[in-house]
């Protein structure tokens, strides 16, 4: 609604259930409201939250939805989760099932710069999947070992490839010297194979407000992407980060996030934490688990992210990343649930493929290719272009 935040729970059908709704709509926004003076609660009217849906979803669950004025907080996502879960986390078994962003916010919170469509343009890749692959074993690396591994992937046809968000230990191969070292790579790969230059998202790691400093840096040295862990280091954190020009195009991982999307009854839904509030905060591509792997969401509640992330109310959508356990037989059950406009994020069937990184990031584009050409095999041209791209590098 344009003039509220309105936030939905699941709440257990215990004891007086509806009047703990009410309790909540007015604890948290202007205290206390049936013992204050006539004036007073005139004064206070407008601040007052107010319960728009009080259901039963089950015999022992109740979904409540509370509408907070957009007058009670800044246009900010810290704010959001204080006010609409913040004292009520604490409170027993309650989750934060849905929240809807009031639309007077859409310009303080205009959600990706790029979106989908901005990343397949930069890309050059109008319709099929995107292909991430993720370093692994980078701490302690030098730089040029950090070159040789990303040639490998992007030789392979990565379109993207991103740092691991554990990458921390860089002295042998600092940020501004990744930068600038794949900045040179993907321009001599692009114009000897004569396709758009791919990208590589680098992991921030800078602590508190430095970190858009950092990136402001490494924009300067040629970057055009960034990992970005939000529920690390705030959602507010990754906002800023989006606002900085030229827009950089953000990934964001979902590192911490299970320690409160998992539990059932309490926390926060996996498609609020993991999509639409990351959505909100910025994020071009949202990483979280697939329904697949050992690492995994269960399948409703991946394929919620993937709306959430991906869905027709957003004003630019971002793509979805499901990650963790996928490997290239998988590529067709995943466009299956998410869809064509998705990013297949893979790490260690890519790295742990026999032939090598290369051909474990070959073996997902034939994967990819064959979904847009299912009679035949994988196109000549991709081959070439694949050759040109390792020998060209070298």
């Amino acid at each position: 609604m344009g003039t509220e935040l309105l936030a939905t729970y699941a709440i257990p059908r215990r004891g007086d259930w509806r009047r703990r709704a009410d309790e909540m709509a007015v604890g948290m926004t202007v205290g206390s409201w049936t013992d204050l003076p006539a004036l007073e609660q005139e004064r206070l009217a407008q601040f007052l939250g107010r319960v728009r849906r009080c259901e039963p979803i089950s015999e022992d669950w109740a979904h409540v939805a509370i509408a907070y004025p957009a007058a009670n907080l800044p246009p900010q996502l810290s704010s959001v989760l204080t006010v609409a879960f913040g004292k009520l986390s604490l409170d027993g078994a309650i989750r934060l099932v849905g929240l809807s962003l009031p639309d007077s916010w859409s310009e303080a919170l205009p959600g990706p710069r790029h979106g989908a469509g901005g990343v397949r343009e930069r890309l050059g890749i109008p319709q099929r999947p995107l292909l991430l692959s993720i370093f692994k074993s980078e701490n302690g690396r030098t730089l040029p070992e950090f070159v040789e591994a990303l040639r490998q992937q992007w030789a392979g046809g990565a379109d993207l490839v991103k740092d691991d968000e554990i990458f921390f230990a860089d002295r042998g191969a600092p940020l501004g010297d990744r930068v600038r070292a794949a900045r040179d790579l993907a321009a001599s790969l692009a114009a000897r194979s004569g396709r758009p230059a791919p990208l590589y998202a680098a992991n921030l790691t800078a602590s508190g407000d430095r970190v858009v400093d950092q990136a402001a840096r490494a924009l300067a040295a040629g970057a055009e992407a960034f990992l970005v862990s939000p529920y690390a280091v705030g959602l507010d954190t990754l906002t800023a980060l989006s606002r900085l020009e030229p827009h950089p195009i953000l990934l964001a991982h979902p590192a911490f996030a299970g320690a409160f999307i998992n539990a059932p009854g309490y926390g926060v839904a996996a498609s609020v934490a993991l999509g639409l509030l990351v959505r909100a905060a910025g994020a071009d591509v949202g990483i979280f688990p697939s329904p697949y792997g050992s690492v995994a969401l269960p399948r409703d509640d991946a394929l919620a992210v993937g709306r959430a992330l991906a869905g027709p109310d957003a004003r630019h959508p971002a793509l979805p990343a499901p990650a963790a356990g996928l490997h290239p037989g998988l590529v067709s059950r995943l466009v299956a649930d998410f869809g064509l406009d998705v990013v297949i994020n893979a790490g260690g069937a890519i790295h742990g493929h026999p032939g090598g990184t290369q051909a474990g990031a070959r073996a997902f584009r034939a994967a990819i290719d064959r979904l847009s050409n299912p009679d035949g095999p994988v196109s000549p041209e991709l081959l070439a272009a694949w050759e040109k791209w390792g020998e060209g590098s070298r």
